[in-house]
């Protein structure tokens, strides 16, 4: 090995229980229970039921578990399904680290990992919260440039995934090999007019990640200096030294990484807080323009020219002119605000059309100063009514941030938002119940297994 998958494989190994404090068990308790939600939600894409069709079509001995579909399925396929449910609402968790992305991506890996593997409730949590630090260990070291946010997905996923799975320390060197250098994702998904794959990217590095620890379990070989030998990955990215843990002595990655109590964008959240207060304000009729300054990324990310014409629910839900007219319209955002209908309703264009969005270098700066794998999200707006009256705020952070994070409450009207016309209420608190409890389970494949298929949700439901 390298000295780059030295240290990743050393951290892997010796990562235990004791490397978790109170808090960030609990906190990894609560972004699993998150990812659920978000995957039960996720099932009603259309993305993951082609993911979800395509994985029935293969089959796993031991097999794993489709979220909504059933038990049986290739671990691999199983991964990358129950992934892009996980992700392609777009109301999974996050982190900011230059190479980072939404760590949650990588839930479904790992329960299909355990449950072939039979692994406790409480192993599968510890592999969780070391796939997070590994995930922001490499991404707090070096900048992705052209690649997406499944650069490092893959390695941490094999890691974590191949701990589960028993592999031993030269295994796991060649599972994060294979990872590293079979599936180098470009960043395009994520710009400009958005598809299907921009909920779906990580996806395919997930399933790699799974697929690379199974087949180094297996003895298959790979690069035994993926990161500094000849056309290494340091080649494309220059020297980077991973940082792990990524803040000693201080919160974990799992703690740090940021939740959505609504599916939208990160760097709109916070404009989408202040909603209410602005329809107390003034009715929306009476505004005449909406001024919004942010850093020149955010800005070219969710107010480039495709975002003012969202014509997919993918561009719609990182489109910061039309998330902010439908929160305006309607007093909140959900999963009913992306149909083309509304996205191309013209109340709703009229306001977006009242929006000027642009860059500004002072909060370009404070946007790019790190605290491990956390940063602001500076952002001022100003509303403008027709008689000249002004409101303008200035945010740092929105709720689900690390400074202002969502509570156990707030999961759960969260799950029982996610859930609603998919999931009925009896199996949905049971679902919610196994989960808030998944530490104590002596096989993580029972609690999964209550994800296996959905009982028609009635009318009340």
């Amino acid at each position: 090995m390298d000295s780059t998958t030295r240290r990743i494989v050393d951290y892997a190994v010796g990562y235990s229980k004791d490397d978790l404090t109170d808090a960030a068990f609990t906190s990894t308790v609560n972004h699993v229970v998150d990812s659920i939600a978000a995957g039960i939600a996720g099932t009603t894409a259309e993305s993951a039921q082609i993911a979800a069709r395509l994985a029935a079509t293969t089959k796993g001995d031991p097999g794993a578990t489709v979220i909504g579909l059933g038990p049986g399925i290739a671990p691999d396929m199983a991964a990358f399904a129950n992934a892009v449910m996980v992700r392609t609402y777009d109301w999974n968790d996050g982190m900011q680290a230059p190479s980072g992305g939404h760590p949650s991506d990588m839930i479904p890996g790992l329960l299909a990992a355990g449950e072939i593997a039979h692994s406790a409730g409480l192993d599968v949590l510890i592999a969780t919260a070391l796939a997070y630090e590994l995930l922001g260990g490499l991404g707090v070291s070096v900048g992705r440039g052209y690649f997406d946010q499944g650069l490092f997905m893959g390695a941490a996923t094999a890691l974590a995934a191949g701990r589960l799975l028993g592999l031993d320390r030269e295994q796991l060197g060649h599972a994060a090999s294979l990872a590293l250098t079979t599936a180098l994702p470009i960043g395009v998904h994520r710009w400009g007019a958005l598809s299907m794959t921009k909920g779906a990217s990580t996806a395919f590095a997930v399933r790699n990640g799974l697929f690379s620890a199974l087949l180094a379990r297996e003895g298959f070989t790979s690069a035994p200096e993926p990161v500094e030998g000849y056309y290494g990955l340091s080649t494309a990215l220059g020297e980077f030294h991973p940082r792990l843990p990524v803040l000693p002595g201080g919160p974990s990655v799992m703690e740090m990484s940021h939740q959505k109590p609504i599916p939208a964008e990160s760097q709109v959240l916070g404009l989408l807080g202040l909603v209410p207060d602005v329809r107390a304000w003034t009715p929306v009729s009476d505004i005449a323009a909406i001024d919004v300054v942010m850093s020149e990324r955010a800005a070219r990310h969710v107010a480039d020219e495709a975002k003012f014409d969202p014509q997919t629910r993918e561009t719609a839900d990182h489109s910061l002119p039309f998330m902010l007219a439908v929160a305006l319209l309607d007093g909140d955002i959900s999963l009913d605000s992306y149909r083309p209908e509304r996205f191309n309703d013209p109340a709703v264009r009229g306001l977006m059309a009242k929006m000027t969005v642009t860059g500004s270098a002072e909060f370009t700066k404070i946007r790019a100063e790190h605290e491990g794998v956390m940063r602001a999200h500076p952002v001022r707006v100003t509303f403008r009514t027709r008689s000249g009256a002004t409101m303008t705020e200035e945010l740092r952070y929105h709720k689900g941030h690390y400074r202002d994070p969502m509570t156990k409450a707030d999961l759960d009207v969260k799950f029982d938002k996610a859930c609603r016309g998919v999931v009925g209420a009896a199996q949905r608190d049971l679902i919610r119940q196994a989960w808030w409890n998944v530490a104590d389970a002596p096989d993580i494949a029972a609690p999964v297994a209550l994800l296996a298929r959905f009982d028609q949700p009635g009318p009340e439901d």
